[in-house]
């Protein structure tokens, strides 16, 4: 191990990184047919996305992915340093093309359908992640994506699980969460656990398998979660805000706020207000502030709110990563939005 990750003390995010296509329609979105509007370029990938935001909010952070040797993967990579990210330690494959991705929006800048193509994270596998172990053991707080393969995030929780590092785990999509269903009731997961957990209503439905039609179904999917050892859930629901679920024996006991640190059981948290330009990437910026909100010391409610204005500023642009996202920025939100 190089001497320069001794006591690291930083973010590692482990997930995908592409090239995002996003097409709008001018007007209504019509279907079966072309649309006039807009297509928008630029570097994506949930666990980059992350990267990225945190890299902004001043937070030191390593990123581990795989990019191909083509120009797509040279701007990823510069475009990540210039940010602040740490990326010497991503592979470069010489066998897959960097990915991609395509989002259509509808003329609300919701998405309607977005396809991926990335084989090439087959090659963040178990061989790889062994091999950086020594980062996850000097980190102070590690960040997954469902981009990676069933057998590797269960290699990489167990391996936070044994250096007593934070883990939180962010679902991506459906299709993707689906993986944790299998890792999560497995015969293999044993006392295996997860500190922190940020799915929407439907990857939460494709996880337990609980169809959600209530407040009491949630509550019955979150149960069977935190059964299985997920410890603090927070449920992503839009235009609703979030629902968050956590408890008192879990709160981080150098809370800055002793008030809200005592909180425990589920509760909803609206939105913050503003106007909705585009909500791509409003889910990796809510992880991202959440995240720096605890890296800070503050509590899971508090935390939460930093997700929600990270969340808010992002969809108030037209970038999945808001480029002059700041802690400044971030604080100056939350302040605007309790006066």
């Amino acid at each position: 191990m190089d001497n320069q990750w001794l006591k690291f003390g930083g973010v590692v995010v482990i997930g995908g990184a592409n090239i995002d296509l996003r097409g709008r329609p001018g007007g209504n979105l019509i279907k079966y047919t072309s649309n006039p509007g807009k297509i928008n370029i630029s570097s994506g990938g949930v666990g980059r996305n992350i990267a990225h935001n945190l890299a902004l909010l001043n937070i030191p952070v390593v990123f581990l992915s795989a990019v191909g040797d083509d120009g797509e993967g040279i701007k990823i990579l510069e475009e990540l340093q210039k940010a602040g990210v740490i990326t010497d330690q991503m592979l470069i494959s010489e066998q897959y093309p960097t990915g991609i991705y395509i989002a259509i929006l509808n003329e609300k800048g919701e998405m309607e359908v977005g396809i991926s193509d990335m084989p090439i994270l087959e090659e963040i596998n178990i061989e790889y992640l062994r091999a950086k172990g020594f980062l996850i053991k000097e980190s102070r707080f590690v960040v997954i994506d469902t981009n990676l393969s069933a057998e590797s995030i269960e290699y990489a929780v167990d391996l936070c699980n044994k250096v007593e590092v934070p883990l939180l785990m962010e679902t991506v999509s459906v299709e993707k969460s689906k993986k944790l269903s299998n890792v999560l009731f497995g015969e293999n997961w044993g006392n295996k656990f997860i500190e922190y957990m940020t799915p929407n209503q439907e990857e939460l439905e494709a996880i337990t398998r609980i169809k959600i039609k209530n407040e009491k179904d949630l509550d019955k999917a979150i149960e069977k979660l935190r059964n299985r050892g997920v410890r603090n859930i927070i449920v992503t629901m839009g235009e609703k805000g979030v629902y968050l679920s956590s408890s008192a024996e879990y709160i981080r006991e150098n809370s800055k706020d002793n008030k809200d640190r005592k909180f425990s059981g589920n509760k909803f948290m609206p939105p913050f207000r503003g106007e909705v330009i585009d909500v791509t990437g409003a889910g990796d910026a809510l992880v991202a502030g959440l995240v720096y909100g605890i890296i800070k010391g503050y509590s899971i409610e508090v935390a939460t709110r930093f997700g929600l204005a990270a969340a808010a500023l992002t969809v108030s642009s037209k970038e999945a990563v808001r480029r002059d996202l700041a802690e400044g920025l971030l604080i100056n939100r939350i302040e605007r939005e309790e006066a």
